[in-house]
Formats: C-alpha cells, structure tokens, sequence
C-alpha cells in the first residue's frame, strides 16, 4: 500500500489525455445527481472512448475534468467515477508522480 494523503489539488483532475470511462451504474448515479435523464447525461456529458468500446466523460479543451470547480472540487464528488475514487490506490498513469504532488512526496520518502 502507498502512502498517499490527498492534497485536494485537482491535478488529478486534470492530467493529460485522462480518460474517465463511465458503466451503467455510473451513469445512472451522476445522472440523478445532476437531476437529468440518463440519455441527457450521455448525450450531453459523455462521447465514445477512443477504443470505442465503452462511454468516457467529456473534458474540457484544456483535457481538465468539466467537473472540476475553480477551487479543485469536484462538483460531483459524492457521486464520481469509481476511477476517481481510486485514483492512486488501484491505478496511476506512468507520469503520475510528476503531476501529482502526494504521489510525488510519497515516491520521495520511499527512497
């Protein structure tokens, strides 16, 4: 297990050609949340993923997170992406320690 304490710096929310892929389940969650029908949830907020086989969240042009509030909350926090939610613990992308500054001290202390 990593040692990682969020920092809530939304850098996570806003790496590089993230994708967020979103199931059934995620879908129905964040659309309720959002107070829209599923179908106006995908239409509206998500597209193909580049694989095609599954839907992805939007980004915005700069490839953030439109989620992302202006100060680095989540505006859907309490029903986010199951990839959000384990961020660090279960996954990491090859340069998340650069962009990410827990992962950066946690790599830092493990030497």
């Amino acid at each position: 297990m990593i040692d990682f304490k969020c920092q809530g710096c939304g850098a996570c929310c806003r790496i590089k050609d993230g994708i967020v892929r979103v199931g059934d389940d995620e879908v129905r969650r964040i659309a309720a949340f959002l107070g829209m029908t599923e179908q106006e949830f995908i239409d509206r907020e998500t597209e193909i993923a580049p694989d095609r086989k599954t839907l992805i969240l939007k980004s915005r042009p700069d490839e953030s997170c439109v989620y992302l509030t202006d100060d680095n909350r989540c505006r859907i926090h309490p029903v986010k992406p199951d990839k959000c939610c384990t961020f660090a613990f279960e996954w990491t992308n090859a340069d998340s320690a650069d962009v990410c500054p827990a992962l950066n001290f946690s790599a830092e202390k493990q030497r």
